[in-house]
């Protein structure tokens, strides 16, 4: 009873300051130590496991992406999942990827790189290199078994799977031929839907406005929820830019921000961003198909929600 009961308090602790779309969010927390017993306050979200879903409006590359996503944010605020099964990976109403239970997971802190204090009966036939021989569990090993997950629930359709590439080098049991974090997935993810679908000035224009707009954005406050509606950051930019249209720069930087998120943030207010660079972006937005749309801003998501964001905890509330 201890053991279970430390474990959700340490699974309190790593939810609590967790916000991001495909990860489940944790609102408040009752906590009876004398008891050894609790409770959370959770998001409610209707679902199925990922081995039970069957796409309709989404397909198994967005599911993959969305999972990659939640993984990477993880491995920028240093936690590990360690039990990583398709279980805890749901799919949600609205085909959402949400990653669950905690009830495993560590926070690494200072310096430290793995969490070996655990070895959990993984649904693997053969564990990585460096949990087999040497009972490291760090976050290579995760993309390990996030990539065996995906691996096994596609099956034998793995061929024909735009993203099979990047699996088999996710499941190399040599962390060395692996890949070295969830960061550099997501960068081949993007490279590689964006160098299949755009042209070259195309894929410029994007990565010119996508390098500013996620340089100006210090920190998200408490939680990052982004503008999904190509049509409200449309609409916003054509404001944005009259509102500007005289000027060489744009005159008010959290307008632009606003255009892409929902949340509170801090940003830098120095005006040298150039207008030109948001027309010719606005320009190339505007004019693609709603699929092509849909790519771009996923792209810029993915770039956003790896921006730090710094949560107000009031010490006094929190029960540790």
């Amino acid at each position: 009873m201890d053991e279970n009961y430390k474990r959700f308090v340490d699974e309190i602790k790593i939810l609590f300051t967790l916000s991001h779309p495909n990860i489940v969010r944790v609102y408040n927390y009752y906590l009876y130590p004398e008891h050894k017993l609790g409770y959370l306050q959770m998001e409610y979200k209707d679902g199925v496991s990922i081995a039970e879903f069957e796409p309709v409006w989404k397909d198994w590359p967005e599911i993959f992406t969305e999972t990659i996503s939640a993984f990477e944010y993880l491995e920028f605020n240093n936690i590990l999942h360690r039990d990583i099964r398709p279980a805890n990976i749901m799919i949600d109403k609205q085909e959402n990827v949400k990653v669950i239970d905690f009830g495993f997971g560590k926070k690494l802190l200072g310096q430290e790189m793995d969490g070996r204090s655990v070895l959990l009966n993984w649904p693997v036939t053969q564990l990585p290199n460096e949990t087999a021989d040497k009972g490291i569990y760090n976050h290579q090993s995760e993309i390990y078994f996030v990539g065996k997950l995906f691996s096994n629930i596609i099956g034998e359709n793995l061929p024909n799977f735009k993203f099979k590439y990047i699996i088999d080098k996710m499941i190399q049991l040599d962390p060395r031929e692996r890949y070295l974090n969830f960061q550099d997935i997501s960068v081949d993810i993007s490279q590689g839907v964006l160098a299949k679908n755009f042209t070259e000035e195309e894929k410029n224009l994007y990565r010119d406005f996508a390098e500013i707009l996620s340089k100006y954005i210090v920190s998200h406050s408490n939680r990052y929820e982004p503008v999904k509606d190509p049509n409200i950051i449309i609409n916003q930019l054509s404001t944005l830019i009259r509102n500007s249209s005289l000027e060489e720069h744009i005159q008010d930087n959290q307008q632009l921000i606003d255009c892409f998120i929902n949340n509170p943030y801090i940003f830098k207010t120095i005006k040298d961003i150039p207008l030109s660079i948001v027309v010719d972006f606005y320009r190339f937005l505007q004019s693609l198909s709603a699929d092509k749309q849909k790519i771009v801003l996923d792209n810029i998501d993915v770039r956003l929600s790896n921006i730090k964001i710094e949560i107000d905890i009031d010490d006094d509330d929190l029960p540790f």
